[in-house]
């Protein structure tokens, strides 16, 4: 039993270091945000998130959730590597001395793109960690050789495990995290509540590791060496690109000032000159200067690529080894090694095949096609979604049908969410009210996808109603939403009544 539990083991001891690292990674993050936001609030501006997410930023519990997503992701990818790593320098190299040093070379590797884009330090301290931390426990709990650890055990969960990737590999396409999301997840309560903590906790973590250009607000200083002429212009072009305007002696992301000698404009993070350009070239080309701006600060570049496959691959092999590992410990008990693995890779690949239905039945519905009224009408979900899915890449207006078929009140979560982006291109004046009753729905995920909605149809009689929903919503993704909705609409966060220039 001991033995059967030595992956799992050594798996959680890497997730937990990584979570303690990523609780500390985004609580600083969060206070970071906080003091982001009070600043913009204290400014008079439209502040995103809100006061009532606000409240939550310097709380542990909220770090906690939210460092989740790199210990699935990353911590998850780094652990998995590691255990591989160790099981092979003890069964495969012998320990042999040569080994270690080449496993040294490749960890040092592996810093040095942690480090690709700049110094680093929080991608550093996960690539330092979680391995040394695995590696110490995967060595301390090592079993003896046995049967268990033999070529042949081995062979039993990678078959299992390679057959599961050829099988979703046939749902593998751009479309596929959102058919598991419609048709896996959205389905049923326990997928619900996943998504709903997906959408609930993942902005937290996200901002900790955004570039600035990614950012949804951002506050900058216009410095006193400026001179006064030029200060109107360049807070309202800063403002206009969400780079607001506060006073001296905030923390900004920002500071923009003018070099006494050369009299280029300088941007400054910190107490660093980050870029110097003409007053004419921030003028007439800000898009272009203050994505050069940002991308000279972002060293989380590479970390974001290492995190994002570590979630693809990583986070689906650990819940396999975790299941594996249980489903083998049953029958283990009463019948042998090789017995117990070829039920437990059995179990796993029909577990699999289970969950892969739904998403490929999804996968595979027949597109709307001329049929659309009928497909609206359809018993099936999976039909409807993917006729509501095919009116809005043909950014058609089926606003008639469905209101003649009720689906803005379907029961199918999936089905309201489409329904809600469709209304994106709905002409008919009755569209609006439909589309402000979505997005007072009680799943977020809808809610959001009728602010996005709001947002494309040009109307901007929409933006008090859309700026309401900022300020009386307590989920940060709604109000993400509503606030690209207003941008998109051609919104400008007004000047901040503190200011004057």
């Amino acid at each position: 039993m001991k033995r059967r539990l030595f992956a799992p083991a050594v798996l959680l001891i890497g997730l937990l270091s990584a979570q303690v690292v990523a609780t500390a990674h985004v609580y600083l993050s969060n206070l970071g945000l906080l003091q982001t936001t009070e600043t913009v609030m204290r400014a008079g501006y439209l502040a995103v998130p809100n006061a009532f997410v606000a409240q939550k930023l310097d709380s542990l519990a909220t770090a906690m959730a939210g460092g989740l997503f790199f210990t699935l992701s990353i911590g998850a990818g780094l652990s998995l590597v590691t255990l591989a790593a160790v099981w092979l320098w003890d069964r495969a190299f012998q320990r042999r001395l040569k080994a270690t040093f080449f496993y040294l070379l490749v960890w040092a590797c592996g810093l040095i793109l942690a480090n690709a884009n700049g110094w680093n330090l929080v991608a550093t301290t996960y690539t330092v960690v979680v391995p040394l931390v695995t590696a110490v426990a995967a060595v301390q709990l090592l079993p003896p050789k046995t049967t268990l650890f033999s070529p042949l055990g081995v062979l039993w969960p990678v078959s299992a495990a390679i057959v599961l990737a050829l099988l979703w590999g046939m749902v593998m396409d751009r479309h596929m995290f959102t058919n598991i999301r419609d048709h896996l997840l959205l389905g049923n309560r326990a997928g619900q509540a996943v998504t709903a903590a997906y959408y609930a906790y993942t902005l937290f973590p996200a901002e900790a590791f955004k570039s600035l250009e990614q950012k949804q607000i951002r506050t900058c200083v216009l410095d006193s060496s400026l001179p006064p002429a030029l200060g109107p212009q360049l807070e309202k072009t800063l403002r206009s690109h969400d780079y607001l305007p506060v006073a001296a002696g905030h923390p900004a992301d920002l500071t923009l000032a003018q070099d006494s000698q050369s009299m280029q404009l300088e941007l400054i993070s910190g107490h660093r000159t980050v870029l110097r350009v003409s007053e004419k070239e921030l003028l007439t080309r800000p898009d272009e200067v203050l994505t050069r701006y940002s991308q000279k600060l972002d060293r989380d570049g590479m970390f974001r690529k290492l995190t994002l496959t570590c979630l693809l691959l990583g986070f689906p092999l650990v819940l396999f080894a975790f299941f594996f590992s249980a489903l083998s410990c049953l029958p283990d008990l009463f019948m042998t090694v090789n017995l117990s693995n070829v039920i437990a890779a059995g179990v796993c690949v029909l577990v699999g095949v289970i969950l892969l239905v739904p998403v490929y039945q999804g996968h595979s519905a027949p597109p709307a096609g001329t049929a659309a009224a009928t497909a609206f009408s359809a018993a099936s979900a999976n039909v409807r979604i993917a006729a509501l899915r095919q009116a809005c890449d043909d950014r058609r207006d089926v606003f008639r049908q469905v209101q003649a078929q009720g689906l803005e009140k379907s029961p199918h979560v999936a089905v309201r969410y489409w329904l809600a982006r469709s209304l994106a291109y709905a002409k008919h004046p009755n569209a609006h009210a439909m589309l402000l009753d979505l997005a007072d729905d009680p799943v977020p995920v809808v809610a959001c996808q009728a602010l996005w909605a709001m947002g494309q149809r040009k109307d901007r009689q929409a933006i008090p109603e859309i700026i309401e929903r900022i300020d009386t919503s307590s989920h940060w993704y709604i109000q993400m939403y509503a606030y690209r909705a207003l941008r998109t609409l051609g919104w400008v966060q007004p000047e901040s009544p503190q200011l004057s220039y």
